[in-house]
């Protein structure tokens, strides 16, 4: 069985941004990875809509190809992840409201509801964050949700190289 993968939208981002080589070559061979079959891929209503937020029509299309060439599959948002969703930005977020923290729950609440539990990220400090991880997993629990998240970097799904496989 296939580990499921939510892919959240920093990670398509970076397969076209030139500022950070390393994270795009990091991007590129993870969605390689993904596209040769060895993760189930999904993203929701809500990276699309991150997408189609970008001011530049070139490269909401250009990400638009990236994500049909993978064909992940879509979720959408329904009143259970909204609420699941607020109730982490209570738990987490205190004081907060912007519409970026609440797009950041959404995406955790979509994983939870959805039975994933990686949740692929390139942005350490909003979700990659072991508090906040600890956070959406004690409203999970609360809530009767026996899906531990774990939200990380697409380091961790790369291929081992041959040479590291025999340790």
């Amino acid at each position: 069985m296939k580990k499921k993968l939510y892919i959240e939208t920093s990670v398509w981002n970076q397969l076209e941004h030139t500022d950070r080589p390393e994270w795009r070559e990091t991007a590129e061979l993870f969605i390689k990875t993904v596209k040769d079959g060895h993760y189930e891929a999904y993203i929701s209503n809500v990276v699309i809509d991150e997408i189609l937020a970008t001011p530049d029509q070139q490269h909401q299309n250009k990400l638009a190809q990236h994500i049909n060439r993978v064909q992940p599959l879509l979720l959408e948002m329904d009143e259970e992840a909204e609420m699941l969703a607020k109730e982490y930005i209570t738990a987490g977020f205190r004081g907060s409201s912007s519409v970026g923290i609440y797009r950041d729950c959404s995406h955790v609440a979509l994983a939870t509801l959805n039975g994933i539990r990686h949740i692929v990220n390139f942005y350490c400090n909003h979700l990659v964050n072991d508090r906040k991880i600890d956070s959406f997993n004690a409203v999970n629990i609360r809530n009767g949700y026996d899906l531990i998240v774990d939200i990380t970097t697409p380091h961790k799904f790369l291929p081992i190289p041959e040479q590291e496989q025999s340790l």
